[in-house]
C-alpha cells in the first residue's frame, strides 16, 4: 500500500508543482529572476536540492540530485559562466530552477541550469547545464526532455521519460551556431 500511495502522491504532486511554478515563472517573475542576473538560483539549488534528494531517496519517492552522464557532454565554450549565460539569455533560454542538482563524474558541481522552450506549455524543452571546465572555459551538457513547467507532462519530466542526450546535443549546437560563441573539445561534437 505504501508503494501505491507513494506512486499516487508523485503523480499528483508533479503536475501541481509544475502548475504553481508555471504561474509564478510566467505570471510574476521578471528578467531579474529568469535571466543571467539571477545567479542566486545556483546557490539556492545547491543548498536545497541535495537535502531534498536525501529525503526523497530515504523515503523511496524519487531523487533531486544525480551524477550527469558523460553522454550529455556537448563540448567546451571558451568563455566565462557569466558570458555564456548572457548569450543563452539572448538566444531565448531561461533559468531552470525545476531541475535536479547535477554533478560531473569527477565531482564538479553544476554552475548553471537553463532551458529553451517553444513556449511555456511546450511539451518538450532543451535543458542545458553548465560546469566549470577542467582547464578553463565552460563545459556544456545538454539533453532534450519533457517540459518541467508543463503540468500535463511534469511527471514524465520528473521520471526522465524519453530523455534524449543526442537530440539535446544536436539542438544546442544548432542554436549556438547562430551566436558568436563556439564549442570546442567536445567528445560528442556533431
Amino acid at each position: 500500500m505504501y508503494e501505491t500511495l507513494t506512486a499516487n502522491w508523485i503523480a499528483i504532486a508533479a503536475p501541481l508543482v509544475a502548475a504553481v511554478a508555471l504561474i509564478a515563472w510566467y505570471g510574476y517573475a521578471d528578467d531579474t529572476v529568469r535571466g543571467p542576473r539571477a545567479s542566486w538560483w545556483n546557490g539556492l539549488r545547491r543548498l536545497i536540492l541535495p537535502l531534498l534528494d536525501r529525503l526523497a531517496r530515504e523515503h523511496t519517492i524519487g531523487y533531486a540530485a544525480y551524477d550527469i552522464p558523460e553522454r550529455e557532454f556537448v563540448g567546451r565554450v571558451d568563455a566565462s559562466i557569466g558570458e555564456l549565460e548572457a548569450e543563452l539569455w539572448a538566444l531565448g533560454f531561461e533559468r531552470m530552477p525545476l531541475s535536479a542538482w547535477k554533478t560531473t563524474e569527477d565531482g564538479r558541481q553544476e554552475r548553471g541550469s537553463w532551458a529553451y522552450r517553444d513556449g511555456p506549455l511546450a511539451e518538450r524543452q532543451l535543458h542545458v547545464m553548465l560546469f566549470d571546465g577542467v582547464d578553463g572555459g565552460v563545459d556544456v551538457y545538454a539533453h532534450d526532455e519533457y517540459n518541467a513547467m508543463n503540468p500535463r507532462v511534469a511527471l514524465k519530466h520528473y521520471r526522465g521519460t524519453d530523455l534524449n542526450a543526442e537530440a539535446g546535443r544536436r539542438q544546442f549546437k544548432g542554436i549556438l551556431d547562430g551566436s558568436e560563441l563556439e564549442l570546442t573539445e567536445g567528445k560528442y561534437l556533431l
